[in-house]
This record gives structure tokens, C-alpha cells and sequence, in this order.
């Protein structure tokens, strides 16, 4: 059994291994730390799930190159469900040519852990926008 501080140490650490992830382009990392059943909500399109994220992710990658930086705001856990209010800070940087697109503002992540103790993104709400 872990302490609330354990707990929010660990999901903090899976925020920052996924901003490294996405620098490095590493989708079997992000796979790792997401549910098999997780849905991102993002303003304007439909939910998307994990087969959605892979196809986005993968025609993205190739194209840009993307850096974040989180400031945790809250994060509340209760048994196996913890809750994430963040600040995010995005860049996506085109690969061959083009101007750097910032994108800012607060997500709220449901995180679930597993049978193997770890903790993963269950549901994602995303407020980002371009600035």
C-alpha cells in the first residue's frame, strides 16, 4: 500500500515521462502509461480512444517535434482513481520548415491504477489552445 504522497509523486512522474515521450516521439512509453479503455476529450472533435491517439500520434510524429512543460495545480487521489488539474505549456515545432505553434491552458486527467500498482491516464479533458 502507498501514502497520498507516494501516490502523487507517482503520478507526477508519469506527467513528466509523458512530456519526455512525446519530445522523443517514444509511442510504446505513452502506450504504457495510458489505459487500455482511455478517451481524450478535446474541444471542437469526438472523444478519442487509444487506436485514435496511435493513428494521430503516428502521422504527427513524423511532421513535428513536441515539447511541453506541466505546472501541476491539485491532484486528489482516493483509493485507485486520482484526479489531475494542470497547467500546460506546448510547442510544436514543425520538422522541415514552418513557425512554432504555442499551445497553453489546463487539462483535467483521471488517472487509474492498475493491477501492477502503476498508475495510468484513464480520461483526459483538454483545454489547450493555440495562443
Amino acid at each position: 500500500m502507498t501514502t497520498p504522497n507516494q501516490d502523487e509523486q507517482q503520478i507526477r512522474a508519469v506527467i513528466d515521462t509523458w512530456a519526455k515521450a512525446t519530445a522523443k516521439g517514444d509511442l510504446n512509453v505513452l502506450l504504457n502509461l495510458m489505459t487500455e479503455d482511455v478517451t481524450f476529450l478535446i474541444p471542437g472533435k469526438p472523444p478519442m480512444h487509444r487506436a485514435d491517439f496511435v493513428s494521430a500520434f503516428q502521422s504527427m510524429i513524423h511532421s513535428v517535434h513536441v515539447t511541453s512543460h506541466s505546472t501541476v495545480q491539485e491532484i486528489t487521489v482516493k483509493d485507485d482513481l486520482a484526479l489531475c488539474w494542470n497547467y500546460l505549456d506546448v510547442d510544436v515545432v514543425p520538422i522541415l520548415s514552418g513557425s512554432t505553434t504555442k499551445r497553453v491552458g489546463h487539462t483535467l486527467t483521471a488517472f487509474r491504477r492498475g493491477a501492477d500498482g502503476q498508475w495510468r491516464v484513464w480520461r483526459d479533458a483538454n483545454l489547450v489552445i493555440a495562443v
